[in-house]
Order: structure tokens, then sequence, then C-alpha cells
């Protein structure tokens, strides 16, 4: 494993992204400009907080104990607070003063006696985060969500959401905007690997459950959702467990990208009734997607894609030179893809939308499985998967704005908070974006106008410290 190291006392924001903060706040930040006055609520931000423990570093920046921020906007005020999820993971490592389990990238401690067999991953709690029916969720991508108190942040429990046996639920989940209802979904590796889904009304019923077997394994982080359908992208990534069973390398380091395979999407009905639909697409990685809706008995979905994960996979993959401070290869860039699915023919379209270097796509959550027009990520200028800079792509013409924070700024996503006043216009709301300024050390929150963003931020929230790379957000209105 790396050694834990200090921050860089000359500040650049490659040095801090991957340093464990140490503490947990409560604070009102110091605010520059002015918060919107129709700008009411809570946003929430997931992602991996402590790195190391011990003097033994984590290797990648997906790995790290997952730690819950929340910002509280009302009457022109903000409120800060960030707190570990306390996992059986966290609570075992806090209390033996290092680290004792194996994560994604890292083995446990012990060499390859210790890590025999099939992985034993534990959840970190450190992906996602969503509201649902006034229970805050974080995800991790290993067995069961972890919830938390929303207002101080603390952790009650690990459940699952339904009856169904999802031995791992995704990180991400979707909320139809029609419907309200919720859709998760797991996988199971096995002699055959297996798609499990629950989805969960507005009110808390169990709509449907089902699984069913895919025609080959794959790793999968997003997926797609509309109407009628959910939609896997199973891009040529498997996993070879021969190295991985007798403790050689991690679950990430046995990841294996095939691109001669091509991809596979399969479109299941949400009943679970109905057969599965294959279809073959070309060759892209996808870790999110923008959105997905029905058109007749077309599917119109929308993602970034990239080449290849060179970022991900490989010594010299940026996120896991990041460790170090150093950018490593990032050579692919992801960019705005559509694919126009024929479910009647079986047959996939892939056309590129914008060219620019984006990850993190979010849109209007009101248009969540609909027809929409905007999509909203990060983007990098200078830097194919370190971002600077927070871009709208219009499906509609292809166009892209952006407002670019400087060469020594990190963002990351942006969340969509909607002008209750305008509900009307899918345009009209804030994007609100955790970044690290790289020149004081510390993390900032910006609020952008989601329709003017060439103007920069109305209003900043310096935070008193830095904050880890932070991956996604929810905002909860009210």
């Amino acid at each position: 494993m790396l050694q834990s190291k200090n921050i860089n006392t000359e500040m650049d924001w490659r040095s801090i992204l991957g340093h464990t903060l140490e503490e947990e706040y409560n604070y009102a930040p110091r605010i520059e400009g002015k918060i919107p006055d129709n700008l009411k609520g809570t946003l929430y931000r997931n992602g991996p907080g402590r790195f190391d423990r011990g003097g033994r570093r984590k290797e990648q920046l997906l790995d790290g104990d997952g730690m819950i921020q929340s910002f509280q906007l009302l009457g022109g005020t903000a409120h800060y607070q960030n707190r570990f999820v306390r996992t059986e993971k966290y609570i075992e490592e806090e209390k033996a003063g290092k680290l004792l389990h194996e994560t994604w990238s890292t083995r446990a401690p012990g060499g390859f006696l210790a890590n025999l067999g099939l992985p034993r991953i534990k959840c970190q709690a450190g992906v996602t985060t969503v509201c649902r029916n006034d229970k805050l969720y974080a995800f991790d991508e290993v067995s069961n969500p972890y919830i938390l108190d929303g207002e101080d942040l603390s952790t009650v429990g690990s459940e699952p959401v339904g009856t169904i046996d999802i031995r791992n639920y995704k990180a991400h989940t979707k909320i139809n905007a029609k419907t309200g209802d919720w859709i998760l979904f797991g996988t199971e590796f096995g002699k055959v690997m297996k798609a499990q889904f629950v989805i969960q009304s507005k009110t808390g019923e169990i709509k449907s459950e089902f699984s069913f077997d895919l025609p080959r394994p794959s790793y999968m982080h997003d997926f797609f959702e509309t109407e009628n359908f959910v939609i896997l992208n199973l891009q040529p990534c498997g996993l070879n467990l021969g190295s991985t069973l007798l403790g050689l390398t991690s679950f990430i380091s046995s990841l294996n990208w095939k691109p001669e395979k091509g991809n596979l999407l399969v479109a299941m009905h949400k009943s679970g009734t109905e057969k599965p639909i294959i279809m073959e697409a070309p060759t892209a990685w996808m870790w999110h997607s923008y959105n997905a809706y029905e058109v007749g008995n077309t599917i119109i979905a929308d993602f970034v894609g990239f080449e290849k994960p060179d970022h991900f996979l490989g010594e010299d993959a940026a996120f896991k030179t990041i460790m170090n401070g150093s950018m490593g290869v990032a050579e692919s860039k992801g960019t705005s893809r559509r694919y126009e699915i024929d479910l009647v023919a079986k047959t996939v379209k892939e056309n590129t939308v914008a060219t620019n270097a984006v990850e993190f796509p979010v849109i209007n959550m009101s248009k969540s499985g609909q027809n929409y027009q905007y999509g909203y990520t990060s983007m990098g200028l200078d830097n194919n998967i370190f971002h600077s800079a927070i871009a709208r792509v219009d499906f509609n013409d292809g166009q892209v704005s952006h407002y670019d924070f400087g060469d020594t700024v990190h963002v990351g996503e942006p969340i969509f908070a909607p002008d209750p006043t305008r509900s009307n216009d899918e345009s009209k709301g804030w994007l609100l974006t955790l970044g690290l300024n790289g020149e004081t050390g510390k993390s900032f929150l910006s609020i952008l106008d989601a329709a003017s963003l060439a103007d920069g931020p109305v209003a900043t929230l310096h935070l008193e410290h830095h904050s880890p790379l932070s991956f996604h957000g929810f905002w909860r209105a009210g």
C-alpha cells in the first residue's frame, strides 16, 4: 500500500484531492455574493473522506470511507456539516486504529493468504446519497445502503429496500419524474451474472421485484430507465476471477478491458415478466448516464462515453496516480453521446452530441425518464478527467455553454436545484458545485444560474478546510 502523506505545502489541488479530512465540522461558512431568495433546501454530498489509517493508504481515489456533507440553505443563510458514515467497516477500523479490510483497489493486510477466495469487500457507503420518504441513504456498490438522519447526519443503520435478496446494491438509483417510482439495481456474480431490480412507489410500496440472467459478465456502475423500461449497458469489462480468488490482485486490478467485444444493451420491461431484449452497440466505457426516455418503440438514452477507461484501469491510471499528487494517464475523454434504441428491430445507433471532455452528468430531475433538453456536467478545458469548469449541454442542437474556474481549481458534479417559482421551465434553477481551490487549499460551494453559466457564480460558500473528491449529491428542497 502507499504510505500516508501530508498535504503539499505548495497547495496544489492535485495533492489535496485524495487527502483524508480528519475532522467532522458543524458551522456557518463565509458567504461571498448573495444566495438566491428562492433557493431553500439542503444539498447532500457523498464521497470518500478517509483514505488512510495507521500510516497505510488506499491505492485509488475510488476507495475511502464514506463522508456525507450537507449545505443547508435558507433565507440567504447557509450551514455546513460533515460526518462519516458509521459503517461496520468504519467502526471496526476506527477501534483498531488501522486498516483491516480489503476494498476495491487495496487488498487487506496480510498478503495473499489474507485475501484468498471471493472478494470480501465491506460497504464504505461513499459514492451516492438519496433522500427518499424521510430517509437519507448512502450507497456504495456492496451490500445494503446505509441510512442517516437528514438533520444531524448521524448513522441510523443499514437495511435492504424490498424483499428480493440483492447482495450488492449498485451506487446509482433512479427516481422517475412522472410516476415517482424509485428504481434500484444490483448485480450478483456467479457462474452466470444476474441483474436484480427493486421498484418502489413514491409512497413506499414495492411495485415490482425481479432478477434475470445477463448474457455475459460486465462491470457496470449506472443504468438507464424510462417510463416502462430499464436498460443495462454491458461494456466489455470483465473480471479475472483466477487472480482474485488466489488473493493476488484487488478487484479493480482484476478488471480487464476487451474493446473488441463491443457493448451489449439489455432492455427489460419494468414488470419483470417479459423476456429481456439484447442488442449490440459500439464499444464505449460508461460511468454515468444523463437520462433516457421513450418515443414510440424507440428509446433515447444519453450518457458520457469514453473510448477506453485508461483513467481507471492500469498502473499509471489517473485515479491511482492522483493519490501521490500526479496526473497519470487519462488520454481518453468522456464525451456526450446518444443511443437511439429500436426495440422492434433490436438495433442501436450511437451519435456524439458534443465532443467536450465531460463527466458527472446530471439533469433537472423533473425530467427524469422524460423527454428533456439540457444536461449539466463538470468539464475539462485542459484535462480529460479532473475538471475545472461547469457546462450545460443542449441535446437539441449540441451547443455547450460553460463557466471555467481556472486551472488552480478542481470542481465536481453540479447538482440542479429547480427554481420553485418557474418549475414549468426545465432550465430555470441553479447549479450547486463543490470545488477545491489549489491556491488556498480549501474547498467551496458555488451557486450558478443554470441558464447563465458564463456569468459565473451568484454566490460562493467558503469552507474553512479542504474536502476530498465528492462523487455525487442530492438536492432536497424545502
